[in-house]
C-alpha cells in the first residue's frame, strides 16, 4: 500500500494475548474490492465518536479466480477503497489499518477477533450475511444498509481514479454471465446424457457394490452444475435474495387510563330544623 497507515496481508497468523495498550477498533468487512462509501462513512462517524480506530478487511471469497486477471482488478480496486477510507478518516483524525484476506468471512473475522487487536464490534457491507459473520465472532455484528438520504446514499463517480472499481464492477458481471453458461451447458450435457444412455445408465447404476457410487455422484454433479448455474444467472441480472428483516416490532403502549371512580352521593339522613 502507498499510505503508511494501511497494511495488506493474505495468509493466517496465530493469535498472540491483547497489549494493554492496544487501541480498540471497529471492524468494518466487506466481500467487494470497494467497500461501501455509506459503510466508510459510518464507521468514520462512530469512531471518531466513541475514540476507536477503524480495521478494513477486504476478504476476497473466490481464491480460485485470485490469480490472473480479476486479482489484479480486485487488489486495485482494494487499494483504491483503502485511500478513499483513510482520506475520510482524516478529516476526523481516525487511524485506519488496512487487511487483505483470503477466505471464509466467518472464519477471517473470527480469527481477526481473537488475534492481538482489541475488536469492539464488527460492522460488514452488502452482500455478507449477518447470520454467518455473527456466528463464529465473539463480538457484536451490525449491518449497515443504505436505507437514509443523504450521507449514506451518496453515488460512486467512476472517474479515473477509479478505474479499478469500475473494472471490477463489469468483470464480475461479466464473470456471472461466464459461469451461467458453462454451467448451463454442463447441466444441459448431463441431463441429455442420462436420457440418450438410459439402458447403459440402469444397467450399471443397478449393478450395487463399487457401482453404488454412481447415482449418488450423479445426484451431486446434477447438484451442483445446477445450483451454480441458478446462482450465476439470477446474479448476472442483479437479483439478490430478499432477506428477513431482523427489525422488532414493538408493541405500542397503551394510553393510561383514569382509574379514579367518582365519589358516590350520600345518602345518609339529615336532620332539618325549621324554625
Amino acid at each position: 500500500m502507498p499510505n503508511k497507515s494501511a497494511a495488506c496481508h493474505l495468509s493466517p497468523h496465530k493469535p498472540t494475548p491483547a497489549r494493554v495498550n492496544e487501541p480498540s477498533y471497529i471492524m468494518a468487512v466487506t466481500r467487494n474490492g470497494h467497500m461501501s462509501e455509506y459503510v466508510m462513512e459510518y464507521a468514520v462517524t462512530v469512531a471518531q465518536r466513541l475514540g476507536y480506530a477503524i480495521l478494513a478487511v477486504h476478504v476476497d471469497t473466490l481464491p480460485l479466480f485470485n490469480r490472473g486477471r480479476r486479482g489484479r482488478l480486485f487488489a486495485a480496486a482494494m487499494q483504491e477503497s483503502a485511500a478513499l477510507l483513510i482520506a475520510k478518516a482524516r478529516h476526523q483524525e481516525v487511524v485506519v489499518e488496512h487487511l487483505g484476506e483470503i477466505g471464509k468471512i466467518g472464519d477471517v473475522v473470527g480469527r481477526l477477533c481473537r488475534s492481538n487487536k482489541r475488536i469492539e464490534f464488527v460492522v460488514i457491507d452488502k452482500g455478507i450475511r449477518q447470520e454467518e459473520v455473527a456466528r463464529l465472532a465473539p463480538v457484536p455484528v451490525f449491518s449497515v444498509k443504505n436505507t437514509q438520504q443523504g450521507l449514506f446514499n451518496r453515488p460512486l463517480s467512476h472517474t479515473t481514479n477509479k478505474q479499478g472499481v469500475f473494472a471490477m464492477f463489469t468483470s464480475s458481471k461479466k464473470q456471472y454471465v461466464q459461469q451461467c453458461v458453462i454451467f448451463g451447458i454442463l447441466t444441459s450435457a448431463l441431463y441429455a446424457s442420462v436420457f440418450a444412455y438410459q439402458d447403459i445408465v440402469m444397467t450399471y447404476f443397478s449393478k450395487g457394490g463399487i457401482y453404488a457410487v454412481l447415482p449418488v455422484a450423479t445426484v451431486f454433479a446434477v447438484s451442483y452444475f445446477h445450483g451454480n448455474f441458478t446462482s450465476s444467472f439470477w446474479s448476472a441480472l442483479g437479483i439478490e435474495a430478499a432477506r428477513k428483516s431482523s427489525a422488532q416490532h414493538v408493541a405500542p403502549e397503551k394510553q393510561a387510563t383514569n382509574t379514579v371512580k367518582a365519589p358516590r352521593p350520600d345518602t345518609r339522613p339529615r336532620l332539618q330544623i325549621n324554625v
